[in-house]
C-alpha cells in the first residue's frame, strides 16, 4: 500500500477500510490537498485514503506537490553496529538531495561522506524507497528517498556536518538502534524494517 509520511503521521492509500479501527476517508468527495488531509487526523497517527485504485489516488496526491528526489542509507560496520546521527532534534540517517546527472547510489555515498566525514564506503544492496512531504517556503514538497545499505571498513572517527544541523553521530548496536529508531521519523523506522528483513 502506498504510504506518505508527514513527520510521524502516515497517510496510507488502500482499497478497503482498515480492520484495526484506524480513521479513514473515501477518495470520492475528499480533497487530496496535503493541508486538508492533515486536518482529518484525530488522535491516531494514521489516516487511510480508501480508493478503487490506491496507486492512482497516491499519484494524484503526489501531483499536488513538487517532487524532489533524495538518497541515503544505513552505514554498517563488520561488528554489526550501524551509524545514527542526531539532526535538529531527531535521530536520523545520512541522506540528501540528488544532484543533476547523479545516480541514487552516488548520491547516497556522497551524502554519507559529507554528513559523517567517513570515506571509502560502498553500497551493499538497495533497501527501499520512502515518501514524505513537508512545507518549504510556503509550498508543499514530496520527497522520494532511495535508501541503501552501505558498508564501512575504515577506522576514521565520524565528524558531524554541523552546518546541516547534525550535532552527534553514534555507532549503535541492535538494542541501541532499536531504542533510537522507535522515537524518530516513520520513514526511518521503515528503513530499519527493510534492513532487518
Amino acid at each position: 500500500m502506498p504510504t506518505a509520511w508527514y513527520e510521524n503521521k502516515s497517510i496510507i492509500f488502500a482499497a478497503a477500510p482498515p480492520e484495526d479501527g484506524s480513521p479513514y476517508v473515501s477518495e470520492a468527495g475528499t480533497s487530496l490537498c496535503p493541508a486538508k488531509l492533515l486536518q482529518k487526523f484525530d488522535n491516531s497517527n494514521k489516516l487511510y485514503v480508501i480508493s478503487d485504485d490506491p496507486g492512482q489516488a497516491f499519484r494524484r496526491f503526489c501531483s499536488k506537490m513538487e517532487t524532489v528526489e533524495a538518497a541515503g542509507g544505513i552505514i554498517e560496520r563488520a561488528d554489526g553496529t550501524v551509524l545514527m546521527m542526531f539532526r535538529r532534534g531527531w535521530w536520523d540517517l545520512p541522506k540528501g538531495h540528488v544532484e543533476k546527472n547523479e545516480t541514487h547510489e552516488a548520491t547516497a555515498l556522497r551524502e554519507a561522506t559529507e554528513e559523517t566525514g567517513l570515506h571509502g564506503m560502498h553500497i551493499v544492496r538497495p533497501l527501499l524507497s520512502t515518501w514524505h512531504f513537508y512545507q518549504m517556503h510556503g509550498h508543499w514538497e514530496m520527497k522520494r528517498t532511495w535508501w541503501y545499505l552501505m558498508s564501512y571498513t575504515g577506522f576514521e572517527q565520524p565528524i558531524p556536518q554541523t552546518e546541516e544541523g547534525i550535532t552527534e553521530i553514534r555507532w549503535c548496536n541492535h538494542a541501541e538502534r532499536k531504542l533510537l529508531a522507535a522515537g524518530t521519523f516513520g520513514t526511518i523506522r521503515e528503513v530499519f524494517a527493510a534492513y532487518n528483513d
